[in-house]
C-alpha cells in the first residue's frame, strides 16, 4: 500500500491541512481587521499615536506609525511638514503637563531628529520647525555635544514659571539652530554646558549661528560649567553667563510675570 507523502510528513490529511490552513487565514484576517478599525480617526488621535510610538522603548515603531499614514493615504511632504511638527508641540505639552518624563521628551526629540534628516534628503523635511515647544520668546539649546540635559528642563520649568513662553532645542546641528534662529521669534538664546568640554566647543558654535544671522537675540550660557569654569561668556563668546534663571531673565530685560520661585535653577 502506498502513502501520501505529503500525509507521512505532516501527519495529517490533505482536507485536514486545508481546514486548518482556513482557520489560521482566517484567524490573520481578523487580526488585521481589527488593526485597522482600531487606527485613529482624526490627525490629532495620529500625532498622539506618534508620540507614543516615539516615546516607546521600541526603536522601529514610529516608523511603524508613519507607514501606516502613508497607507491611509498621507503623503510624504504632509507627514514632515504637518505631523512631524505637531508631535514636536505635543512632545512638549506632555512634559509640561507632567505626562512625559524629560527622558521620554528627549528620546522622542531624538527620534523625530533622525527622522527629518533622513527626509532632508529626500526634500520633504526642507524648512520644517524641528524644535520642541515649551512656549515662546525663549529658545533654550541643548547641543548635540552636550550629554546632559535634566539641568535645561528644569530651567525651562523655571522660566515658564516666570511667565516665558519656551522652546527646546534638542541636538539640532549648527544650520538647523541658524534657521531657527532666524525666524526673529525668540528674545534670549540659553545654551547648557555642563563641562569643560562643552565650553571649549560653544566658542565655535555661537560664532557660527551669529555670523549666519542678521539679528542674533542674547546668548546666555548656563549649567555647571558656570560655576566650575572663569569666564565662561569670554570662552564661548556668549553675551552672559549666569547661575540661574533669574539673572538670565535681569540680565537680558526679559519681561516676565512677578512670581517667587522657592528654587532658581540655572540652564
Amino acid at each position: 500500500m502506498e502513502l501520501d507523502p505529503r500525509r507521512q510528513r505532516s501527519g495529517m490529511s490533505a482536507p485536514q491541512g486545508h481546514g486548518i490552513r482556513f482557520l489560521v487565514e482566517s484567524a490573520l484576517r481578523s487580526i488585521a481587521s481589527e488593526r485597522v478599525t482600531n487606527w485613529p480617526t482624526t490627525r490629532a488621535q495620529w500625532v498622539e499615536r506618534l508620540c507614543e510610538a516615539l516615546m516607546s522603548t521600541s526603536e522601529t515603531s514610529h516608523q511603524s506609525v508613519i507607514a501606516e499614514l502613508i497607507s491611509i493615504g498621507v503623503s510624504s511632504q504632509d507627514i514632515y511638514q504637518i505631523f512631524v511638527p505637531e508631535a514636536a508641540r505635543h512632545l512638549g505639552k506632555l512634559w509640561l503637563h507632567d505626562e512625559a518624563s524629560f527622558v521620554d521628551v528627549s528620546i522622542g526629540a531624538a527620534r523625530l531628529q533622525a527622522l527629518l534628516r533622513e527626509a532632508e534628503g529626500k526634500g520633504h523635511a526642507k524648512g520644517v520647525d524641528t524644535s520642541i515647544p515649551l512656549g515662546q520668546s525663549v529658545l533654550i539649546v541643548i547641543p548635540e555635544f552636550e550629554q546632559h540635559s535634566l539641568g535645561a528642563f528644569v530651567a525651562a520649568d523655571q522660566f515658564r514659571r516666570h511667565g516665558l513662553w519656551v522652546h527646546m532645542a534638542i541636538a539640532l546641528n549648527p544650520d538647523e539652530l541658524v534657521n531657527l534662529v532666524a525666524t526673529g521669534r525668540f528674545s534670549m538664546i540659553g545654551v547648557t554646558a555642563a563641562s569643560r568640554k562643552t565650553v571649549e566647543k560653544l566658542a565655535g558654535l555661537v560664532e557660527y549661528i551669529r555670523s549666519r544671522t542678521e539679528t542674533c537675540p542674547p546668548v546666555v550660557v548656563g549649567g555647571r560649567a558656570v560655576d566650575e569654569i572663569a569666564d565662561v561668556a569670554r570662552r564661548t563668546g556668549a553675551d552672559f553667563a549666569v547661575k540661574s534663571v533669574r539673572e538670565a531673565v535681569e540680565r537680558c530685560g526679559l519681561a516676565t510675570v512677578a512670581e517667587t520661585l522657592s528654587s532658581d535653577i540655572a540652564l
